[in-house]
């Protein structure tokens, strides 16, 4: 080992050591900035300063060393959080690519490694036009480095490439470019077993010291990538191998860990949303959209009475329209009708039963591509359909363009798998039950704003709430009396202040709803102080629970009136508002 070998050797073992560092500390709870900038900085002056000769070196006499890559890669559960450490991973094997086409003396390299769930290999090392990067899927089978994945076996082709019968896709996608390829080496890399790993591509070998500004094809060796490129490629792949399995283990539980994220903030939204059935649907969607990476989702209701499904989406200017539709329309009707989830993976249009969604696709212009149509449930029963529309690729693409129906956009070449079905099933379970308690509590408020209809033109204050408290209709007197506008969904406990009475405790005995005299109270000559200006009324309250008639202790909302105590007429029309609710 000469002097620069062992340099090279010491600043791999210092990198190593210093992302040891930055993962125990994580695990501890000991992580601080200073120690996050120095291991980025440490990590990307060591791959940038990494050389060719260097890098053949270090992959094929340090396997000490990459076993401790690995075995730092294997702790990266800890710091599966830090958006720090994903970049440094990320420019580890940007590196790994860029030095293995220096090492052969490649124009363009790729690194594909395996999806064995989709039987694809990706790669997200090449970037798009403005820098993000891009996700690149190639089925097991298709293209040269599908057919390298399929048959475990390299595939040199010469110059020039265009000559090839294989060459068609290339050709496509260089005129797209304005790249030319002239030779390539596709290269299988496998496990001890045997078992695929990954794929490397390398397009146009160049000759050596040609400058760097010379046109390509004065760049280009025509001689093509020879055995002794191959020869040279087997001494250092073990060792690439040993990283990109590291990497690709981190990648599947850097995934996970995501989506289960994903899926506690989407459950966390939603839990948070608020009464209102039309925001409610809204969060939902949105949250589902978010959580599957789809272009589309709707929230479909049963209406069992109707035999319809239904829901409400909002236009341009945020306002909300019902809409309606057979229970057995389309995709989302069999969902509906059998209570079975229903995934239809890229082409849709390719299915059977597909004729409805073309013909809706027809009229808007919009192209549909994947579906995933999951059951809602609520204590055992079908109360909805939640419909993703069209999974989205990972990376930057142009917007979905309306006059290009009925051509597939390359952003919905993708379809939905059995964990999104998963995790949509552990959302769905939460989702519903804000549904179902802000379709409560509409129905309550519908309920309650007729009752409201009937002692609109009275001049006492009348307040309506659910069950838990919270105001669902109000009048504009109450609204006056209090001093203020806006009091829908927010408790009725915190808005009725009195000077002296204890209102809190004699609303939570009204819920509570234990015996005769909970159920209606009544207060006189209580000093009410509003909000806005501090201003204090003289008021007689009287609190009445709705209480169920064969359990009177369970309690779906209350009316809350209040009137002027000097006012006589008020008296009698709290008695009115009283006789009125109760008969209706």
């Amino acid at each position: 080992m000469n002097a620069s070998q062992e340099l090279e050797k010491r600043k791999v073992q210092n990198t190593l050591e210093e992302i040891q560092k930055y993962s125990e500390a994580r695990k501890q709870g000991k992580l601080n900035l200073a120690l996050a900038a120095t291991t980025k900085e440490t990590v990307y002056e060591f791959l940038d300063h990494l050389t060719p000769e260097s890098f053949r070196y270090i992959v094929s006499h340090l396997e000490l060393d990459f076993g401790v890559v690995n075995q730092t890669l294997s702790m990266v559960d800890s710091m599966l959080e830090s958006q720090g450490f994903d970049a440094i991973l990320q420019n580890m094997l940007h590196s790994i690519t860029d030095k293995t086409g220096e090492l052969l003396s490649a124009d363009r390299t790729t690194i594909y490694l395996l999806d064995e769930a989709k039987n694809e290999l990706w790669s997200i090392l090449a970037k798009g036009e403005d820098g993000v990067p891009l996700e690149i899927r190639v089925p097991v089978g298709q293209g040269i480095a599908g057919e390298v994945a399929q048959k475990r076996e390299v595939v040199n082709i010469p110059y020039d490439f265009y000559d090839d019968p294989r060459s068609s896709t290339a050709k496509k996608q260089d005129k797209k470019t304005g790249y030319r390829t002239y030779t390539m080496l596709a290269l299988p890399l496998l496990d001890e077993q045997g078992d695929l790993v990954g794929v490397v591509q390398l397009i146009n070998k160049l000759k050596p010291l040609k400058g760097a500004n010379a046109l390509l094809s004065k760049r280009v060796d025509v001689q093509g990538f020879t055995h002794a490129d191959e020869q040279l490629f087997a001494e250092v792949a073990h060792s690439i191998k040993l990283i990109l399995k590291s990497s690709q283990l981190f990648h599947k539980a850097a995934q996970k860990q995501r989506a289960a994220s994903a899926l506690m903030n989407a459950i966390q939204s939603v839990g948070q949303s608020s009464l209102d059935l039309e925001k409610t649907l809204t969060t939902v969607m949105d949250e589902a959209k978010k959580l599957m990476n789809a272009d589309r989702s709707t929230v479909w209701l049963i209406d069992h009475e109707r035999n319809q499904l239904w829901t409400k989406l909002a236009d341009a200017h945020g306002n909300f329209k019902e809409i309606r539709i057979p229970k057995d329309t389309g995709f989302v009707g069999k969902t509906a009708t059998t209570g079975q989830p229903l995934m239809i993976p890229f082409d849709l249009y390719d299915h059977p039963d597909c004729e409805t969604a073309k013909q809706t696709d027809r009229k808007t212009r919009y192209r549909t591509c994947s579906l995933l149509c999951m059951p809602l449930y609520a204590d055992n029963e079908l109360v909805g359909v939640t419909q993703l529309v069209n999974k989205t690729k990972q990376g930057s693409f142009p917007p979905y363009n309306p006059a290009d129906w009925p051509k597939v956009p390359e952003r919905w070449k993708a379809s939905f798998e059995r964990s999104d079905q998963e995790f949509m099933e552990a959302f769905n379970s939460q989702a519903v039950v804000a549904l179902q308690n802000a379709k409560l509590f509409n129905k309550v408020k519908q309920q309650q704003q007729e009752q409201l209809d009937l002692v609109f033109n009275v001049s006492s204050g009348v307040i309506f709430t659910n069950k838990t408290g919270h105001i669902t209709v109000a009048n504009e007197p109450a609204k006056n009396l209090l001093g203020l506008s806006d009091i829908e969904n927010k408790s009725v406990r915190d808005l009725i202040r009195l000077k002296e009475g204890n209102f809190a405790q004699w609303f939570d005995a009204a819920l509570a709803a234990n015996g005769e005299k909970a159920r209606q109270q009544d207060y006189l000559y209580q000093t009410l102080l509003s909000h806005e200006t501090e201003e204090q009324h003289s008021v007689n309250l009287c609190i009445i629970s709705f209480a169920n008639a064969s359990d009177p202790t369970q309690v779906s909302g209350t009316l809350v009136i209040i009137n002027d105590s000097s006012d006589e007429t008020q008296k009698e029309e709290q008695r009115d508002i009283v006789r009125s609710v109760s008969s209706g």
